[in-house]
């Protein structure tokens, strides 16, 4: 097996001077033009002006970051308002900052080597930048957010007489309109530890011609810090990959390698084929991929290209499912606003039980006062029984282990229940939150809680951590994600890269989702969405997926349903509590 690549030694070229830009500039040459990505940017091309002969510090500053919100995305024109040496050394694609407000301020005198400041009409002077960071882009993308001031000082010196740049920042800066215009979502495809599946990386890239090569660049310097000890990758390092991955005009994306991919194993091949064919397939118009190492081409079907829909068996899991809740101690399962009880013991007798998970493999129920949880199969038989304390929902995983959270004491305690044993895992920083939801992603690497604490409540997602043999070692520790909605609960997974949860707002207690990076939220009155009549929402279920439904139940007990496009109705005649969904 190759080893995780964990670095790039180079970066490719200035279009990777990735990420995040804001507005339109008010001045220099605009033109509209078809829209190209078919992912909703802007259509609005800028080629922003080179320096004027004799302008002044500030002028130089401000056409310096005006400079850096070209589009097509280029560090070419930026450059010129740099001096020769620090044209030469600057590095654009070190990441990105997105600001959503600048201001310049008049030049000042800069200190000499002796300390004493020097004659503004000569050289050096500095200007200073004050900004509003709103986030941050790594190399590859990955969106941080920032949302606190910052000064930058920028050195400038004579160059033939005109004023230049000479300690330009690492890095972009971009501003919020541009990057809300020209970036967009995207995934990069590393393998959990074990080579079984692929796990989606969310990272933020300009849209444009040169996505593919975008996308192939950032997944080939290895899995995100963050991500490094749960996943792994088979793609060789960057600094093997040929600059540019250009698509043909039927659709065929060229990546090559300098790699020799004749001396890997065929298990090898396939899972790199796999992370690049997934990867792009989120270009649209990209119907093959052509992927070639030294003189070997990697093929699935015996041809030269690989088709842009194959290797669906390593994609990440979508875990569809449906509904379920208690209603008059039985467990009932929900399909659309169809109710029906469950088939076997549960759905005749569910013995007590406040909660529930559900799935193929079984059942899971925690009974009366939170102590005690029944394990069965879904018929309801081989039962077992496993004490705890202030026991929350159960969860299913795809490989048919419980997953039980409680609190005895003050500390969070996570186990496994595998068969007829239970064990506990380490839980990290975890251990110390007061967890209300747990919640397992589809894809089974990460999870989510939300957390009673001393603000009201929060969202946090971490890793679930596994050896080379599929055995789940532990919980990483979770972090926070970032949302404007008031006191979220009742978290679930919406995608593998997304939340969705019940969250206070002006219109009463509605749904958001969220983007696990904290990039984006939608719902709620304001940000778009169904509204939910204000009834007092207190649990939320939601199937994986763009056409999976959404339930809700209130504070009255009743059930509320919505399908994909519809709005929110009331399912008559009917009380449920312990409302899931399950696998």
């Amino acid at each position: 097996m190759m080893p995780t690549r964990l670095r790039a030694a180079i970066a490719v070229g200035a279009l990777l001077a990735v990420s995040a830009c804001a507005g339109i500039p008010s001045s220099g040459p605009v033109t509209k033009v078809a829209d190209d990505g078919g992912l909703g940017e802007s259509t609005v091309r800028y080629s922003p002006a080179r320096p004027a002969e004799g302008a002044s510090p500030e002028q130089i500053v401000r056409g310096y970051l005006d400079a850096m919100l070209a589009y097509p995305a280029s560090s070419g024109i930026a450059t010129a308002f740099l001096t020769p040496a620090a044209a030469r050394q600057w590095s654009p694609s070190a990441g990105v900052r997105v600001y959503s407000s600048v201001t310049v301020s008049e030049p000042k005198l800069a200190a000499g080597e002796d300390g004493e400041t020097t004659d503004k009409t000569r050289n050096p002077v500095e200007v200073g930048t004050r900004l509003f960071e709103d986030a941050r882009l790594d190399q590859q993308g990955h969106y941080a957010r920032s949302a606190r001031p910052s000064v930058l000082s920028f050195r400038l010196e004579r160059v033939d007489s005109e004023w230049r740049i000479a300690n330009p920042q690492a890095g972009l800066l971009l501003s919020r309109k541009f990057f809300d215009d020209y970036f967009r979502p995207f995934n990069l495809y590393n393998f959990d530890r074990p080579g079984r599946r692929l796990v989606p990386d969310p990272v933020h890239l300009v849209v444009g011609d040169q996505l593919a090569t975008a996308l192939v660049t950032s997944l080939a310097r290895g899995p995100a810090a963050s991500i490094a000890g749960v996943s792994r990758t088979y793609v060789p390092p960057l600094d093997s990959l040929r600059p540019s991955v250009p698509v043909s005009d039927d659709g065929v994306a060229d990546v090559q390698f300098s790699a020799d991919f004749s001396v890997l194993s065929e298990s090898v091949q396939d899972h790199l084929s796999a992370q690049i064919v997934w990867t792009l397939r989120q270009v649209r118009d990209i119907t093959a991929v052509r992927l070639a190492g030294a003189a070997t081409v990697l093929s699935s079907n015996g041809g030269t290209t690989q088709d842009i829909g194959s290797w669906g068996g390593y994609g990440p899991s979508i875990a569809r499912g449906r509904a379920y809740a208690l209603s008059d101690d039985h467990v009932v399962q929900i399909d659309d606003d169809a109710v029906k009880r469950l088939s076997g013991a549960w759905g005749r007798d569910a013995r007590g039980a406040v909660a529930i998970g559900v799935s193929d493999d079984g059942v899971a129920g925690v009974l009366a006062g939170r102590n005690l949880v029944r394990v069965t199969d879904r018929k309801g038989t081989d039962a077992r029984t496993f004490a705890g304390s202030r026991l929350i929902t159960p969860q299913w995983d795809s490989d048919g282990n419980v997953w039980l959270v409680d609190r005895p004491g003050d500390t969070t305690r996570v186990r496994i229940v595998d068969g007829d044993g239970i064990r506990t895992l380490v839980t990290g920083r975890l251990a110390g939150l007061d967890v209300t939801t747990f919640a397992l992603s589809p894809d089974g690497s990460r999870y989510a809680v939300t957390v009673r604490d001393v603000v009201g409540s929060s969202v946090r997602v971490g890793s679930v951590r596994r050896d080379a043999k599929d055995r789940i070692l532990g919980l990483g520790s979770p972090s926070t994600v970032y949302t404007p909605a008031a006191s979220p609960r009742s978290a679930s997974w919406s995608s593998a890269t997304e939340l969705s949860y019940l969250a206070e707002s002006q219109s009463g207690r509605q749904v958001y989702s969220t983007a696990i990076d904290g990039s984006a939220t939608s719902g709620g009155l304001s940000r778009g969405g169904v509204l939910l009549p204000d009834v007092g929402a207190n649990a939320l279920a939601v199937g994986g997926g763009t056409t999976a439904n959404r339930y809700a139940t209130d504070a009255r007990g009743r059930l509320w349903f919505v399908a994909p496009g519809g709005s929110w109705q009331l399912l008559p005649n009917l009380k449920v509590t312990g409302l899931t969904y399950g696998r």
